[in-house]
Parts: structure tokens; C-alpha cells; sequence
């Protein structure tokens, strides 16, 4: 309540009489508590044992006997400035009647001050806004006898058991769940994704629903809630208040959860024991849109989720956002600017220390939040309006109160004292200069190594493999290596070549004659255009014995490979080592492929060996980006680090991003097999805010270009 409201009048206006007044669960410190319900805004006010006893005396009117009758009758010795705070507090909540002259003009005023402008409207409307669909009090009664079952302790231990086995079996097979969590990052897995979450979001609020229904609480109503666009079910719970036993406000507010996660852990064991096909994609995408969305959306108390509530409940700290925010300012003002500014108000030095800190990590977790809600703002909508919207989150979220702080510190700048001044300043110059000074030159990327004299066999064109070589066999320049067969080009050659022997002999026929001379030439023309056709075939039929570019071993050699088997241009079948040193083909973003230049220092750093560094250097930068990956093992579906379009069509090997490949030439001669780890290369410096700021200019520029 706030203290510098105005003087109670000589008689005390009267409450609502529609105000209801129930216990609360008792404060941290056993003192009793109480709850006001007001019943038209469905609002509750937590008050405390003075408070209460000032209400029950309400009714003698006269502030003095309010006064005198409640020292007289309990422990407590109210003061007239308290009544008067209580009094400001009912009057700024609307808790009173309005009888006297003055007050339907004060309320009027209060009205004209809280209208808001089109552009507030439209900026709060689009940020938050609720669409309720439902009025399901009755059908929850109804339901619930049904579902009893649910809160029988049996139940609970069968749900533990369910989620534990089913982590237990997916712990045996974890290459083949990230494997098909890699496999679902796609725009199709995305749809998928989205249709699991709404059955999860429905078993999450139903459960809501059926805890408050159960312990006598009013669901009011459920619907679609809409923050920033983004559409999430949800429950009116506000009635919750009004139990005053803890445990049952703790039991409605982590229901949701309770059940998402019992729907995870069915869904995981389920995954775990059916045979590949949609059913298991189905719960793979339900198993792990209900375990990622519980533990890191829904429990987490930094967002206004049932983590938050579940928390607040706990600590007893009602508002615990606003709160834990007011007294991390106060101990920012005081640490950081040395300002005599007080707490907002007591707490325990324990409670203290967490309420701050709790503060820190809530700010810097929004600060994420935010940014990557206002970056999927202007990815989903239109050019010049994603870019609106994106400044319109950043400015709401972040910038505007990082600026309403920073005045406040500027009106208190003269309390400062001089040498605190000057630390402030050089910290300001240490934080321009990281981000100013040209210090990053390091450009990371993924690759993968391989000899200098690397070739990989692919068919030229759909066929039948009629000669298979062993691995490790070695081959001269020039030796063929793989034998393959078209049938259909083999009876295209054998026609073609009955056709020029036709042509032939038609020729000679035609010389013979001497009537038919005049013929001659046209019959020539047509052996020669045979004989074309002849060649074509046979040069076609070459194309099929792939010959080796180079001395080397064969590696690699596709084992699933027998003869008679089709192969198609996108397969490759083995691989041809040379003798010479290795290389490093290494995929870099768009962003950081400019910074690079030949003859750059590069150092290489295996997978299965992090620690070793292989020092090399530059030779080439691609100017055009990867369309195709050269191998499987850089592909994220195969344990690769590099995602690609379509991980569900192995034969497709496109990278997700623009990469472009750069060459590097190895140091002498470490390695024995290819393998695919990190690089970093040295690269033009940039500083961080000449980095952060050149992408969104291009973006800027690109997108205002219609």
C-alpha cells in the first residue's frame, strides 16, 4: 500500500457490499492473512492482521472509533496514518462506494488518465491480448468423477515409472533420437511440431482446469491468449486465491505441467517400442515438444508461466516479478551509483539476496526471450512491417526500460560522489572500446579433412553394377576401376550400330549403280550421320567404366554394393586416395566468407581428437555456395555438424544455411582416414558493433528495396 495518499474524511465511506472477505494462507512470518474479492473485475487483494481488523470495524464509520475499538480489542495499536493508507488503497482500487460529490469526478479524471492513445492501444492490444472461447465450469463437474482416478497416488507412481523406463531406453539408443531430432529441424518438421504442441497444451491447461474444478475453484472461462501474434491456450485460475491452503494453490498451478510431463514420458516409452513408421514419428514429435516445452517454457518461473506461479506461491511472495525488480533497483542504485535509496520494502537479509539476484537472472533471461520473439516477429511477417514490428519489440522490451532507469540515474546524478563518477566513465570507455575496437579475427567453421588426391566415384547416370573391386585395392592412373551397365543404352548402341551397317551397305549398293550416282552423296551424308549416332552410343557406354584420375587405394567402397545393383548419380560408391598430402574443406557462413583471404593461417581440430591443433594454411575461397555436401559424415543426419534441407531423403545432401567452402592445405602428413572436426582461420578484424551492425544494414537495405 502506498503512504502518500489522502487524509481519511471524517466519516468513513462505506465498502461495496458485493466485496467478499475469505481467509488466505498465512504470511512467511505465521502472521494470519486474508483476501479481498472483488467479484466485477475478478481481482483479489491479499491484506494483512491490521489490515483485517480495520475492516471488520469499518462499518462505526468514525475513524477515531475504528481506531480506538480496534486497540481495545486486539494485540494492535493502529495509527491514523494507517487508516489513512488503507483508505487511499480501498479508494485507488475502487473497493469503496461512491456516495460522496467529489468522488464521481475523481473517478471520471481517473478514467480520462488511464485512456490510452490509438498508437498505446494498438502497441498493447498486439502485444498481449486474451480470446475467450469457453465457459466450461459445468463441463468440468461433470468430467470430473471420470478422471478421478487420475489423483489416486497409484497413478503417480505409474506415470514416475512410465517416464523413468522410457528415459532409460531412449539413454540406449541416444544416437538415434538426436539423429531423428536432427532429422525434424525442417519447415515440414515445424508443422509437425506445432500440431503436437496443441495436444499438449490441451492435456497442460485441461489439467488446470480439472485441479481447480476439483479442489471448488471456478473456471471461468478458457481460450486463446495471443502474445505478440503467437497463439497459447490457457485457463482462468484467478479464483485460486481465494484457498487458503497453500498446498492446494501449489497443486492448481503445477497440474499443467504435472500432466504435459506425464504425457512426455508415455510418449517416450511408446517411442521406444513401436516399429519405425508415423505412429513412432507421431510420438517422437509428441515426446519431445512435451519434454522441451515443460522444461524450458513452462517451469520456468522468469516468464509469467506456471513456473513462476508455482514459485511465487512457494516463497510467498506475491508480485514477484514487480517485487524482486524494485529491490534489485534500490540495490543498483546503492552498489553502483552509491545513492542512499531505501528498499522498497522489508524482507529478511536471506530474501533479500535472492529477490535480487532472482531479479538479475529474470532480466537477462527476458533480454533472450525478447529478442528472439522480435526476430521470429519480423521473420514471419512482410519486409517493411517485420522490420517495424522487430524495432516495436526491441524498443517495448529492452530499450525502454533500460532508458526509463538511466533517467532516473541522471535526476540523481549530483548525488554521485566524484570518484564513483570516475569509475563509471572508464567502465563506459572499456565497454565502447569492446565494442568499437577491431579485436575479432577468428572466423570458426565446420569441415572435414581429406587427402589432396581425393576422388569419389558417382555413375554418370542411372545404372547396374557388373564389376565390383575390393577395398584397399590399388589402382594406376588411368586403370578402371568400376564396371557398370545400362541395359537400355546397350540396346540403343546395338541399334545404332545396325542402323549405320544398314546405312553402309546402302552406300556400296548405291555406288554399284551407275543410274544411281546422283544418290551417292545424300547416302554419304547419312553413313556419316550414323556413324555419329554410333559414337555417341559408344562414348555414352565408356562413360560407364570409371577409371581412376590417379594412383591410388580404393576406400570407402559402399558395402551395401553387390553386382546387379542399380545406383543412381547422387550415390557415391567409393573413393580413390591419392599420395599426396591432406586438405581441409571447410563450410563458412555468408556473413564471415568476405574476411578471408589466400594465404591465411588456419589451424584444424579433429573431432575425436579436440585437443590436437593442425596448424595449415588458405589456398582457396569459394565464390559461390555449397549446393551439395561432398560426404554423409558432414551431414547433421548422419552425426555431421552441418544441417541440411530434406534430412528425411538421405540422397539429398543440401546444406540449410549459405556456406561457402574454403581449402586449406594441412601441415605435413598427421592424419591417416578422413574425419570432420572445427577450424578456425584467421580473418579480417571487425569490432563487435561493426559486426552486429553491417548484417542488419544489409537486411534494412535489402528489405526497403522493393
Amino acid at each position: 500500500m502506498s503512504h502518500g495518499l489522502r487524509v481519511a474524511p471524517d466519516a468513513l465511506p462505506p465498502l461495496r457490499g458485493e466485496l467478499q472477505l475469505r481467509p488466505a494462507a498465512a504470511h512467511a512470518d505465521g502472521s494470519p492473512a486474508w483476501v479481498i474479492q472483488d467479484p466485477v473485475t475478478n481481482q483479489f487483494f491479499r491484506l494483512g492482521w491490521l489490515e483485517f481488523e480495520l475492516l471488520s470495524r469499518w462499518h462505526l464509520r468514525v475513524p477515531a472509533l475504528v481506531l480506538q475499538s480496534t486497540a481495545a480489542e486486539t494485540l494492535l495499536e493502529p495509527t491514523k496514518e494507517e487508516l489513512e493508507a488503507l483508505t487511499g488503497f480501498l479508494k485507488q482500487h475502487h473497493l469503496l462506494e461512491a456516495h460522496a460529490p467529489g468522488h464521481y469526478k475523481a473517478l471520471h479524471k481517473q478514467h480520462l488518465g488511464s485512456r490510452m492513445s490509438r498508437f498505446k492501444w494498438a502497441l498493447h492490444h498486439y502485444l498481449f491480448f486474451r480470446v475467450p472461447l469457453l465457459q466450461p465450469a459445468g463441463f468440468l463437474r461433470a468430467l470430473l468423477p471420470w478422471l478421478a482416478w487420475v489423483y489416486r497416488p497409484t497413478t503417480g507412481w505409474l506415470v514416475l515409472l512410465t517416464g523413468v523406463l522410457g528415459l532409460l531406453l531412449t539413454s540406449r539408443q541416444w544416437d538415434s533420437f538426436t539423429s531423428a531430432f536432427a532429422q525434424s529441424l525442417s519447415w515440414d518438421g515445424a508443422l509437425y511440431y506445432l500440431l503436437a504442441m496443441a495436444v499438449a497444451k490441451s492435456v497442460h491447461e485441461l489439467g488446470h482446469a480439472l485441479t481447480a474444478t476439483r479442489y471448488g475453484v471456478r473456471v471461468a472461462h478458457m481460450g486463446v491468449a495471443f502474445l505478440v501474434m503467437w497463439p497459447m491456450l490457457y485457463t482462468d485460475t484467478t479464483e485460486s486465491w481465494r484457498l487458503s491452503r497453500r498446498r492446494q494453490r501449489l497443486a492448481i498451478a503445477s497440474a499443467g505441467v504435472i500432466g504435459e510431463l506425464a504425457l512426455a514420458g508415455a510418449a517416450t516409452l511408446a517411442w521406444n517400442l513401436v516399429a519405425d513408421g508415423p505412429l513412432r514419428d507421431a510420438l517422437f514429435f509428441l515426446a519431445t515438444t512435451a519434454w522441451i516445452v515443460s522444461l524450458t517454457i513452462n517451469l520456468s518461473p522468469f516468464m509469467r508461466f506456471d513456473g513462476y506461479f508455482v514459485l511465487s506461491d512457494a516463497v510467498d511472495v506475491p508480485n514477484l516479478h514487480e517485487r524482486a525488480t524494485g529491490m534489485a533497483k534500490a540495490a543498483i542504485r546503492r552498489g553502483l551509483l552509491g545513492l542512499k535509496e531505501p528498499d522498497p520494502e522489508p524482507f529478511s537479509p536471506p530474501m533479500k539476496r535472492f529477490l535480487v539476484v532472482f531479479a538479475w537472472i529474470t532480466w537477462l533471461y527476458r533480454l533472450v526471450v525478447f529478442i528472439g520473439i522480435a526476430v521470429a516477429v519480423y521473420l514471419f511477417f512482410f519486409k517493411v512491417l517485420g522490420i517495424l514490428l522487430f524495432v516495436v519489440e526491441i524498443w517495448w522490451f529492452v530499450m525502454r526500460p533500460v532508458i526509463r532507469e538511466t533517467q532516473h540515474w541522471f535526476a540523481q546524478r549530483k548525488q554521485v560522489s566524484c570518484p564513483r563518477r570516475w569509475v563509471l566513465g572508464a567502465v563506459l570507455l572499456t565497454g565502447a572500446a569492446v565494442l568499437l575496437v577491431p579485436w575479432q579475427g577468428q572466423v570458426k567453421a565446420a569441415g572435414w579433412t581429406l587427402p589432396e588426391q581425393f576422388h569419389v566415384f558417382h555413375s554418370p547416370l542411372p545404372a547396374q553394377v557388373l564389376h565390383l573391386p575390393e577395398a584397399g585395392q590399388r589402382f594406376q592412373a588411368g586403370e578402371p576401376v568400376l564396371h557398370l551397365d545400362q541395359p537400355e543404352l546397350g540396346h540403343r548402341g546395338a541399334r545404332a550400330e545396325a542402323v549405320a551397317s544398314a546405312s553402309q551397305d546402302a552406300l556400296r549398293s548405291l555406288q554399284a549403280q551407275q543410274e544411281e550416282m546422283e544418290r551417292v552423296p545424300l547416302a554419304r551424308s547419312n553413313v556419316a550421320l550414323r556413324q555419329q549416332e554410333l559414337q555417341a552410343e559408344l562414348t555414352e557406354r565408356d562413360r560407364l567404366v570409371l577409371n581412376a584420375p590417379f594412383t591410388g587405394t580404393l576406400v570407402d567402397l559402399d558395402p551395401e554394393l553387390i553386382r546387379g545393383t542399380w545406383v543412381s548419380p547422387r550415390q557415391p560408391l567409393a573413393a580413390l586416395v591419392g599420395e599426396g598430402g591432406w586438405i581441409v574443406e571447410a563450410f563458412v557462413q555468408q556473413a564471415d566468407v568476405e574476411r578471408l583471404s589466400p594465404n591465411g593461417e588456419a589451424t584444424f581440430y579433429p573431432v575425436h581428437r579436440p585437443d590436437q591443433a593442425i596448424k595449415g594454411t588458405v589456398v582457396e575461397i569459394a565464390r559461390t555456395r555449397t549446393t551439395q555436401l561432398p560426404h554423409a559424415m558432414l551431414a547433421a543426419p548422419h552425426g555431421g555438424p552441418i544441417a541440411i534441407h530434406n534430412p528425411r531423403r538421405d540422397e539429398e545432401l543440401s546444406p540449410r544455411d549459405a556456406l561457402y567452402r574454403v581449402k586449406i592445405r594441412l601441415d605435413g602428413d598427421v592424419l591417416t582416414a578422413p574425419t570432420t572436426g572445427s577450424v578456425r582461420m584467421e580473418g579480417e578484424r571487425r569490432s563487435l558493433l561493426g559486426s552486429w551492425l553491417k548484417p542488419a544494414l544489409i537486411v534494412v537495405i535489402r528489405e526497403f528495396s522493393f
